[in-house]
Formats: C-alpha cells, sequence, structure tokens
C-alpha cells in the first residue's frame, strides 16, 4: 500500500520540514515489514483567488486531482467545520 501526504501550501526549509523528513524516513524503515511503501508528500501551491470560495474550490480541485482512482481519502483539517464537501 502506498502512502501520500497531499497538503496546500509549500513546506519552507526548517522545523516543520524536518520534521516531516523525519517521519518520512521512519516509516519507509518500519513501513516495509507491514506491506507499506512509496511514502510520498505532495504539496499544491496555495490559491490566489480574490474570494475566499474561490480558493477553497480551486484548492480542493488541486488536492483531488493529484489523488489516483480507488484511492482511500482521509481528510485532516483544524475544525470539523472546515471540512465542507467538494466535487
Amino acid at each position: 500500500m502506498r502512502i501520500s501526504i497531499h497538503a496546500i501550501g509549500r513546506m519552507k526549509q526548517g522545523p516543520e520540514r524536518e520534521l516531516v523528513a523525519r517521519y518520512l524516513g521512519r516509516a519507509q524503515a518500519t513501513g516495509k515489514q507491514l506491506a507499506l511503501t512509496g511514502f510520498e508528500v505532495a504539496e499544491a501551491p496555495e490559491s490566489r483567488a480574490g474570494s475566499s470560495a474561490v480558493r477553497k474550490t480551486e484548492e480542493a480541485r488541486a488536492l483531488a486531482a493529484g489523488i489516483p482512482d480507488g484511492s482511500l481519502l482521509v481528510a485532516l483539517a483544524p475544525l470539523p467545520s472546515s471540512l465542507e464537501p467538494f466535487h
């Protein structure tokens, strides 16, 4: 099974990028025992649209475009109310 993390925005150099690299390394090292392979992080650029609604739509489409058909999707958001369905 492949594990992909898709996110909006680009990580800058620093503690967050180092933490992601550390966890990816740990996942790759231990994932083989669990038949987990192909760990990756995909970053999509933030929308520059003027309105919040258009930004959300553009960013949702960018995320959805990177997800292969048949994938199991787990969405994480800061607050449950920030999850809105998209097409």
